[in-house]
């Protein structure tokens, strides 16, 4: 497995590995609809993580009894002790406006991360829609441009590739640095880390429950709890508590284990599963 290392040297020395103080915990969604041919990536992989209106509406009660509002990440110094709570949502699916919709009732903001190659695709954001997240107050940023979905198995160059070329669409649509990235599919690695700092990027979101974040290569690197259909009000309640991350992290760990070590099937797992419908 790959290993991070956490030693606290000198932010400014190139390549270093320092762990933050800050406790970060950031929910991970992707699509809330009711059809789930309406948003997202049509796959049988992406419907576990497609909520309904009304499981969202709920786990948004859940958010607003606790005791930390959503932040953003450019108001927040991870290098500080303190705690926070983040909101992300991936792939750029249209019901991502619905989602603003609904957390601009709670005056909330999010960060919602596009998958640029699809935009203006039939269940995908166009350019109007990314700029109306932006001009809502949301943080606007990457999800590669066309998330491959065993992202760590890309050479090197090819991630940055990934992450320029989104970043530079991007930053065209709303005119400004894109500096906020999310790993597709979730699988990482050393080189995955730091193909971000490389890129330029200045934070990466990952689907590593971690609560403390770490600067690899000057990019913050910050760990996800993965919101699912599956996933229950009680375990949501505790994640908000900043209770349980570390069983998360436990579980994802012996996943991530056994598709290392029985790769050839894992790799036929999420072809069948990110294959397109064709209904």
């Amino acid at each position: 497995m790959y290993a991070i290392r956490p030693q606290c040297r000198s932010r400014a020395e190139p390549g270093a590995d320092v762990l933050g103080r800050a406790e970060i915990a950031t929910l991970m969604y992707h699509d809330v609809s009711d059809d789930v041919t309406t948003s997202g990536f049509q796959r049988r992989g992406a419907r576990g993580y497609t909520l309904t209106r009304y499981a969202y509406a709920r786990h948004m009660d859940e958010i607003a009894a606790n005791s930390h509002t959503p932040s953003l990440i450019p108001d927040i110094d991870p290098a500080q002790p303190g705690r926070h709570l983040l909101l992300s949502f991936d792939d750029g699916g249209t019901s991502a406006l619905y989602v603003a919709e609904e957390l601009a009732q709670r005056g909330w903001k999010a960060h919602f991360f596009i998958t640029t190659g699809r935009i203006g695709d039939r269940t995908f954001l166009d350019v109007n829609g990314i700029r109306h997240l932006r001009q809502c107050g949301h943080i606007v940023g990457s999800h590669s441009d066309s998330h491959p979905d065993i992202f760590r198995d890309l050479a090197f160059d090819d991630m940055v590739s990934e992450w320029r070329t989104s970043c530079d669409v991007l930053a065209q649509i709303l005119g400004e640095e894109c500096a906020h990235a999310s790993v597709p599919g979730g699988d990482i690695s050393e080189e995955v880390l730091r193909s971000a700092g490389h890129a330029g990027l200045r934070t990466l979101f990952v689907s590593e429950s971690w609560l403390r974040p770490r600067i690899i290569d000057g990019c913050w690197i910050l760990g996800r709890f993965s919101v699912k259909v599956s996933t229950s009000r009680a375990r949501l309640r505790a994640i908000l508590q900043f209770h349980t991350w570390g069983w998360a992290q436990f579980e994802r760990r012996l996943k991530d284990v056994a598709r290392r070590r029985m790769a050839l099937l894992y790799r036929e797992y999420v072809r069948r599963t990110t294959r397109t419908y064709t209904n």
